[in-house]
């Protein structure tokens, strides 16, 4: 028994220490994969309220959309909700103060940071088929 366990506790220890490793290289590579996809959300967010050319706001604003779509693969529901409650403050038909639009930005900003700092899973939702917007820039 004593041969077996001077041999099973350090193949167990060895095992352990190989999981524990690989898992946190994993939550490593997704919290990257996460923060980039972030980061160019973030960017196109620029073409709503930067100064820009109506050429670029227009390709920005494409590109937030775009990126929105893409975050359903991703992003918690709150992420999401946030980035759709943005987009009806800064929509043409809305008449919002700029101060209104500037805090749906910041929600949406703060949702993100909450994500990227809890680096959880997404395991589930309660988003549905209704929740989804196919936006376009007008």
């Amino acid at each position: 028994m004593l041969d077996f366990l001077k041999l099973f506790l350090p193949l167990a220890g060895a095992a352990f220490a190989w999981y524990w490793n690989e898992r946190r290289k994993i939550i490593a590579a997704e919290f990257e994969r996460k923060a980039e996809k972030y980061a160019a959300l973030i960017e196109s967010l620029q073409g709503f309220y930067v100064a820009t050319d109506a050429d670029r706001s227009r390709e920005l604003k494409a590109k937030f959309l775009s990126e929105l779509n893409k975050s359903w693969l991703y992003c918690p529901d709150e992420v999401i909700r946030k980035a759709y409650a943005f987009l009806e403050k800064v929509h043409t038909d809305a008449r919002h103060s700029d101060e209104v639009k500037e805090n749906a930005a910041g929600e949406l900003m703060v949702a993100v940071r909450k994500d990227l700092l809890g680096r959880k899973r997404v395991r589930s939702t309660q988003l549905t088929a209704n929740d989804f917007k196919h936006l376009r820039v007008t």
